[in-house]
């Protein structure tokens, strides 16, 4: 074993993305102040993102000596056996965490680490549920931020947009892999039912997201501010599913998510 692969087991990235999204929530929903609650917080979520990774690679490990044999369990870095129980006690010291928080950040946290456990088992390899749990589980770090302060109302909104926009990125993004997951055996909406039908159904989740953004101005929880950046994202997001390749797509959505944080950050902080 080799210690120094851990970060890559863990994917050191994914996880310090999951601990800003945590504080993003946090701030959205109010939180000025950074005290230990929002700390351990953004720290547990990283662990917990860690441990989800972490098992992924170890269900994946048979499929991953073909399809990504520089990973560490397939390389030898980690032993499959070691992997796998790095992955319950970082599940186990997440949530550990988040006892000292409330019991609302201790139940969220409880149930996204059977989630990202049920998830590298069995779930990704469910037709559209996979889509359906990563956009979940995207979104549900916004909230896990907002609930240090036990007031998720306006982050709920941006979860909400976040997860309808994410499960339309994922359906599209996957008909640029339909090929290879075909080979692969790997079970999609694109490859179950088609590009066209991807497209189409990618298209209502992005739609709805974009007829929803205007909520949080129109109910008094946020202001023009928040209007004058969240306009740009939908301009980008309806750019998007009208484009012809899941590539472009997927690159428009990005920064279209990027402007939609932006706003919610701009609308909570003026």
């Amino acid at each position: 074993m080799r210690p120094s692969a851990i970060p890559q087991l863990m994917r050191v990235e994914n996880c310090a993305m999951a601990g800003l999204a945590v504080a993003v929530g946090f701030v959205v929903a109010g939180g000025r102040a950074v005290g230990v609650e929002i700390v351990l917080a953004a720290i547990s979520a990283f662990v917990i993102t860690g441990a989800g990774n972490a098992i992924n690679d170890y269900y994946d490990r048979k499929a991953d000596k073909k399809n990504a044999p520089h990973r560490p369990i397939p390389s030898g870095a980690i032993s499959a056996n070691v992997a796998f129980y790095f992955a319950i006690l970082s599940f186990a010291a997440g949530v550990a965490m988040s006892f000292f928080i409330n019991y609302q950040c201790l139940a969220l946290a409880g149930f996204n680490s059977a989630m990202l456990f049920l998830y590298g088992r069995s779930l990704k390899s469910s037709v559209f549920t996979g889509n359906v749990v990563v956009s979940y589980l995207t979104a549900s770090t916004f909230v896990y931020g907002a609930l240090v302060l036990q007031d998720p109302t306006v982050t709920l909104f941006l979860a909400l947009l976040a997860f309808l926009a994410n499960v339309g990125r994922e359906m599209i993004g996957d008909i640029e892999d339909i090929e290879g997951d075909k080979k692969a055996g790997i079970k999609t909406f694109a490859t179950k039912h088609g590009p066209k039908k991807a497209w189409m159904y990618g298209r209502v989740y992005i739609i709805a997201a974009i007829l929803l953004s205007p909520v949080p101005y129109a109910v008094g929880l946020l202001g023009k501010n928040y209007m004058s950046l969240v306009l740009i994202a939908d301009a980008l997001f309806a750019m998007s599913v009208n484009t012809r390749t899941a590539r472009i797509n997927q690159r428009l959505t990005k920064v279209a998510i990027f402007f939609g944080l932006a706003a919610f950050l701009v609308g909570a902080l003026t």
